[in-house]
């Protein structure tokens, strides 16, 4: 009897928890099926992007192979520093990158790249189309940012979040955002422990992502002493920024609101 012969899927993307964690759904619920349906099908798990040691760990624990590529990002705000970074990053960073993952992916020869998309995938999605590998783009947005509105073109299936996407005119399929099962678990209970929940007031949970969202941190703490008033907040505000935060917002609440006020980076 033949063993049947691996299957290698290639994941790809920019870094960000908003890619990584799809990534993770994806690989748990294909391994789960296979066995369920008992099929004589093996996977072999790859992810190809910028070296980030958040995704790096979470990616490992999964059994994802993880390799590195340069990637470079388009800064679309205008400063001296974000020119030159953009020089840099299209000059030099992109077409490295480009190379890398043209050698990667010869090498690998995977059945099949899924992307989750944004500049850091630019690399893998582009190397993988030269080479003649079927691409799979996932669209978790609404709105496709730039990055994957290029990607686009090189795919041959889209699946998206939402109906009705726009700038994607074809090949898309609508299939939801795929999410981890135990985020359908936990208790009331356990949070309120968790977090040191007072309890006395309606919760508001505000996310800015895995980095954080300086636009969000700033705009909640202008209005954090009004807010403390009314509700207990959870407000997830991105590793690099926690300390700051907390330091900001104990100026601009009463002490004794305090309390129902709680910043995690993630």
């Amino acid at each position: 009897m033949v063993k049947n012969k691996k299957i290698k899927i290639l994941f790809a993307g920019g870094g960000s928890g908003g890619h990584i964690f799809p990534i993770i759904a994806v690989t748990r619920e294909m391994r789960k099926l296979s066995l369920e349906e008992r099929r004589n099908k093996e996977f072999e798990f790859f992810y190809l992007g910028p070296k980030d040691a958040f995704a790096d760990i979470l990616l490992s624990q999964e059994g994802i192979e993880v390799k590195h590529v340069l990637a470079g990002k388009m800064r679309r705000y205008f400063t001296t520093k974000s020119v030159f970074q953009n020089i840099i990053d299209i000059v030099f960073k992109t077409p490295i990158g480009l190379v890398q993952a043209f050698i990667f992916i010869f090498i690998l020869a995977p059945d099949v790249i899924f992307s989750e998309g944004g500049f850091g995938s630019l690399p893998t999605v582009v190397g993988g189309w030269l080479l003649g590998v079927p691409i799979f783009l996932q669209e978790s947005d609404a709105t496709p940012g730039l990055a994957n509105r290029l990607l686009s073109n090189f795919c041959t299936e889209i699946f998206v979040s939402f109906p009705k996407t726009p700038y994607f005119k074809k090949r898309m399929i609508l299939v939801g955002n795929p999410i981890r099962r135990e985020l359908f678990g936990g208790s009331k209970k356990e949070a309120q422990e968790f977090f040191k929940l007072a309890g006395k007031k309606p919760v508001v949970f505000i996310m800015g992502g895995s980095q954080g969202s300086q636009r969000i941190n700033d705009e909640i703490l202008e209005i954090l002493g009004d807010l403390v008033e009314i509700f207990e907040i959870i407000h997830q505000c991105g590793e690099k920024n926690v300390s700051q935060v907390e330091a900001e917002a104990k100026v601009v609440m009463p002490e004794y609101l305090a309390r129902y006020y709680h910043a995690f980076g993630f």
